[in-house]
């Protein structure tokens, strides 16, 4: 009777405590921390690629092998192996499944005492025209210090791509999109991240203060520990740098569950927005503007005395203040100091004539006693006010007089005359924008046009900064073929640059020409090449987009040619709805193409 009821006890125990583990195997707590996801026909995989981030032979696609190979891991005398996994010690520590103590690691204690970890702040720097790595912005970590004083001494947790040095070549594009590239984890100062991206690359960064308990901070610092070494694919839409930050906060925090938001792409805009969505999560919003939009906000401040006295000091070195008081002349010297900054930092400035220019100002600036009059630039539009990066739109139109209803799904991100609060001004980026359209007269529905890539950035120039514009266009679209009077599919690509410039705050005026070209069967020898010069305006207000265009094309095959007028307009009805109207007038050597659209757009 005794050996029976020892042995049910046995049983009894031990499927309880089998039970418990298979529960927690399969809990978020587990699963967030090692980073395992749902896989659409069940099971699970794991997020991270290196083989060494766990400890079961099958620990990328089972959660319960991996608990049991870490809680005997943590049972055993391997210190060195412990060492590696903090996090994981902290929770199953917590959560009563190992009862044994941590071993001393210098290593990790170095690292937190590096740290001195106070908050955690979560970082969004907006878009770079000039990277293809960079078009959508970047979001970062920081790990807040305890120095006191400032922040500058704190480390930004990164997540990119090693690349090989193929970062603005086509190829960084092609190895994105396939996962050619490995991801990983980088930690750096602070003070070197706000030189790369705001003196360097003239980007805003914005500053997320995160609300998170002291266990939840020592658990991140632990977990980035054990992450930091790791390797992943890297995915430009998917597995970007946005995504595994979103992994790291739902290992610290379960609850959160950001990372299940992004299954089909992820875009730092939106993962931002993710984030703010959080109640109580963000608990303070920092504004640190770009170098040249410090300059551009001491500059709309100057009269124009003041201004002709800037120009004369960064551009012949002269120092005229006729007329101008005390106050005003310390307002331009410390402009002028900023910007030969600026022109050193963006080496269109050598480092002996800098250290001589900067010099010569600053003397002339410590003989004014005066405090500068000039506001600086402390806020600005919060990217979580911008539109959402998806967009679906209704249309209905005629085109030389057949009518035809029109559905378009652009996967990402911003048009020129879309909603502009919260992006760069005479910036676009459109991804993969197809047009689908059903042509009343012939009963007939078709693809009308897929817009590969649309990148361009309309800069405007002045007599200080000077920052080309470019538009490029590769899509393939239905084409009318004035001399066979027939449709067809053509590929047409159109690389443009030139100059932009500022009529006010709110409207810019373009001249760009262009290297056009066009492929496909359906045309007169497969292909043409041609030369374009266009010209346009963009306006944008707080409830009006506006853009006008007219451009000559110059074609290889004479009927190719065409001068083509364009206006387009948005009213926006909220953050993430808006009418468009859009007219197209195209003269061609054969038949005029006219065609007029309006619909209604929703970003999601």
């Amino acid at each position: 009777m005794l050996y029976r009821l020892l042995v049910f006890s046995f049983l009894f125990f031990s499927f309880n405590a089998n039970a418990n583990l298979s529960d927690f195997a399969y809990s978020d707590k587990w699963l967030k921390i090692v980073h395992y996801q749902p896989k659409f026909l069940g099971g699970y995989k794991a997020t991270i690629g290196s083989d060494t981030f766990y400890l079961s032979p099958l620990g990328k696609t089972d959660p319960k092998k991996e608990l049991k190979a870490t809680i005997e891991m943590f049972q055993s005398d391997d210190n060195k192996t412990k060492c590696l996994f903090p996090a994981r010690y902290k929770l199953l520590k917590n959560n009563g499944l190992i009862d044994s103590d941590f071993p001393e690691c210098t290593e990790y204690e170095s690292f937190k005492t590096d740290l001195q970890p106070s908050g955690i702040t979560f970082l969004f720097t907006d878009a770079y025209m000039n990277n293809s790595s960079s078009l959508f912005g970047h979001t970062l970590l920081r790990i807040d210090t305890k120095r006191k004083g400032t922040q500058l001494l704190a480390h930004g947790i990164n997540y990119g791509a090693f690349t090989k040095g193929y970062e603005d070549s086509f190829l960084y594009a092609v190895y994105g999109l396939i996962g050619a590239y490995q991801g990983g984890f980088t930690v750096k100062p602070y003070y070197d991240i706000i030189n790369t991206y705001n003196n360097l690359e003239n980007r805003d960064i914005w500053e997320y203060g995160l609300n998170l308990s002291q266990d939840e901070l020592d658990l991140f610092v632990a977990h980035i520990w054990e992450i930091g070494q790791t390797l992943t694919p890297y995915y430009f839409f998917t597995l970007n740098c946005s995504y595994m930050l979103m992994e790291a906060l739902d290992a610290v925090k379960p609850e959160l569950n950001l990372a299940k938001l992004f299954k089909v792409q992820t875009i730092p805009l939106d993962t931002i927005k993710a984030v703010n969505q959080q109640k109580g999560l963000i608990k303070q919003v920092k504004y640190r503007p770009s170098r040249e939009k410090k300059i551009k906000h001491r500059i709309k401040q100057m009269n124009k005395k003041q201004y002709q006295s800037l120009l004369k000091i960064v551009k012949q070195n002269e120092f005229d203040f006729a007329l101008l008081n005390e106050e005003e002349k310390a307002d331009v010297l410390e402009t002028a100091y900023q910007y030969v900054q600026y022109q050193h930092i963006a080496k269109d400035l050598k480092l002996t004539d800098y250290r001589k220019k900067s010099f010569s100002i600053l003397k002339q600036r410590n003989s004014l006693k005066v405090k500068p009059a000039f506001d600086e630039l402390e806020t600005g539009i919060n990217p979580v006010s911008a539109h959402n990066s998806a967009m679906i739109s209704v249309s209905i139109g005629a085109q030389n007089g057949d009518v035809f209803e029109e559905i378009s799904i652009r996967p990402a991100y911003h048009s020129l005359i879309d909603n502009n609060k919260g992006f760069l001004q005479g910036a676009e980026i459109n991804f993969l924008d197809t047009k689908f359209r059903h042509y009343d007269d012939d009963n007939k529905y078709v693809l009308e046009k897929l817009n590969i890539l649309e990148l361009a950035s309309f800069s405007p120039i002045d007599k200080l900064f000077a920052a080309p514009s470019y538009d490029i266009k590769l899509n393939i679209a239905r084409t009318f073929n004035p001399k066979t009077q027939d449709n067809g599919y053509v590929f047409n690509t159109s690389v443009a640059s030139g100059a932009t410039f500022a009529l006010n705050q709110n409207v810019l005026a373009y001249f760009l020409s262009s290297v056009d070209g066009a492929y496909g069967g359906f045309l007169t020898d497969n292909a043409w090449i041609g030369l374009g010069l266009k010209a346009g305006f963009i306006a944008t207000y707080d409830k009006l987009g506006i853009k006008a265009e007219v451009k000559k094309t110059y074609a290889s095959a004479s009927v190719w040619s065409n001068l083509k007028f364009e206006f387009e307009a948005e009213t926006y009805l909220s953050q993430n709805w808006a009418l468009a109207a859009k007219f197209e007038h195209q003269i061609n050597k054969q038949k005029d193409v006219s065609e007029h659209i309006f619909g209604i757009k929703h970003y999601f």
